[in-house]
């Protein structure tokens, strides 16, 4: 039976972190990245991705979740826009209200993003670029695709600090993390 290890060694623009290892779903494991509480890496990690952001991004756009602080820095340094497609619909949200299911390796339940109507008005007609901190399966990126697709807007890129799981070239990231699977 194969070994999982415990941590995780992350070594990152000049940073080295030891990841936790935990188990998401039965049988699957990730390295989990905790940057809401980590100002040092955050910053390193948001200026790392600013210096490979697209020279025509118009707007940013991030699930809600741990990563805002993320989106805070890649903000600064752009001087762009940016939209937090909510986790759930707020009583102050401008009507209408767009929504989107989704489900994640991570959040291990359906649940939805929410886009009112002055986030649709401020990314209408913009190159909307779609930051998170790790890309996986994929889950929350379809979803937040497909809620820009509602707002009439479709992503031209997608950012993140890591991805896991099958490489994707479709993602500018700064590191790849392996997934572990337990033996049956």
């Amino acid at each position: 039976m194969k070994q999982i290890p415990k941590t995780y060694p992350l070594h990152l623009e000049g940073l080295y972190r030891d990841l936790p290892i935990v188990e998401v779903v039965p049988g699957v494991s990730i390295a989990v990245l905790k940057i809401a509480t980590d100002a040092e890496f955050t910053e390193a990690a948001g200026k790392a991705l600013f210096h490979r952001m697209p020279y025509d991004a118009e707007v940013l756009v991030m699930p809600d979740g741990k990563a805002q602080t993320l989106l805070h820095v890649l903000q600064r340094e752009t001087g762009l826009p940016a939209v937090l497609a909510r986790k759930e619909r707020k009583s102050y949200m401008k009507e209408p209200v767009l929504e989107t299911p989704a489900v994640s390796i991570t959040t291990q339940k359906r649940h939805a993003f929410f886009l009112d109507a002055d986030d649709v008005e401020l990314v209408r007609g913009r190159k909307a670029v779609i930051v998170d901190d790790v890309i996986s399966s994929g889950g929350t990126i379809k979803a937040m695709q497909a809620l820009l697709e509602l707002a009439g807007v479709r992503a031209t890129a997608l950012m993140a600090i890591g991805t896991e799981g099958e490489k994707r070239d479709d993602v500018i990231a700064l590191h790849h993390f392996p997934v572990y699977l337990h033996d049956a």
